[in-house]
C-alpha cells in the first residue's frame, strides 16, 4: 500500500511518500508562507522521483491541527480533494503528536505557542500514548499539570520558549505511519481543522477571548 503523510500546519511542511510500513521518501521544508504555490508540484515531483503516479496513493495521512489557520486549510483541502477524487481513506494526525516523536525522555511534552502566555501542548510517553490528550491552555497551568513528571520530560517544540529547556523536534513519521496505518480512516467530507480554541473572533462575540 502506498501512503502519503502530509504536514503544512506550523512552521515546516513535511511530505513523507511510504509502501506499507517502509519510507520511501522524505522531505522537510521551512514553511515560508507559499504553500499554496508551492505543495501540489512538490508533491507530483515527489511522485515522479518515485516512479509513481499520484493514483497509486492508497491512504492519506493528514496533520490536521493545531497550528496555522491558513497552513491547515491549505493542507486540508489538498489531502481532502485528494482523498475524496482517489475514492481512498484519509486519516487525520494530531500536530501535537506529530512533534511528540522526537526520540528523547520516557514522557515527550509537545507544545506550539498560541499567544498571550497560553499554549497547545500535550503530555506523551515516548511510545506515544497519550497522558495529558492535546489542550489549548495557559501555560503555567500546563506546567503545574505535568510537575510530577518533570524530571523525564524533553520539551519539543518549533517556537522559542526562554524559561524552558526546549529542543527542536526531529520528527519521526514512521512512527505516525506504524501506530495508524490500519486506522479506517474518517468521512472526508466531516474532516475539519482540529484548532482546539475557537477563532479571536468567536472568543469575542462570546466573551471569552484570553
Amino acid at each position: 500500500m502506498i501512503s502519503l503523510f502530509l504536514d503544512t500546519s506550523c512552521h515546516m511542511m513535511t511530505i513523507a511518500i511510504y509502501k506499507g510500513k517502509r519510507q520511501l521518501y522524505f522531505f522537510e521544508e521551512e514553511n515560508k508562507n507559499d504553500l499554496s504555490i508551492k505543495l501540489i508540484p512538490k508533491v507530483k515531483e515527489i511522485m515522479e522521483a518515485l516512479q509513481l503516479y499520484v493514483t497509486d496513493i492508497e491512504k492519506v495521512f493528514v496533520v490536521n491541527g493545531p497550528g496555522s489557520f491558513t497552513g491547515l486549510r491549505i493542507g486540508l483541502s489538498f489531502a481532502k480533494t485528494l482523498a475524496w477524487a482517489l475514492n481512498i481513506p484519509i486519516v487525520p494526525i494530531s500536530e501535537l503528536e506529530f512533534l511528540a516523536t522526537t526520540d528523547g525522555t520516557p514522557y515527550i511534552v509537545p507544545m506550539i505557542d498560541a499567544r498571550r502566555d497560553a499554549i497547545y501542548a500535550a503530555l506523551y510517553t515516548a511510545d506515544l500514548k497519550p497522558i495529558i490528550e492535546d489542550v489549548y491552555i495557559k501555560r503555567e497551568e500546563f506546567l503545574e499539570k505535568v510537575k510530577e513528571y518533570r524530571e523525564h520530560i524533553t520539551f519539543v517544540s518549533l517556537d522559542d520558549f526562554p524559561s524552558l529547556p526546549v529542543v527542536r523536534p526531529k520528527v519521526n513519521v514512521t512512527k505516525i505511519i506504524e501506530k495508524y496505518i490500519d486506522r479506517v480512516g474518517v468521512d472526508v467530507h466531516t474532516l475539519i481543522p482540529n484548532y482546539l480554541k475557537k477563532t479571536e473572533a468567536e472568543e469575542k462575540l462570546n466573551g471569552t477571548s484570553v
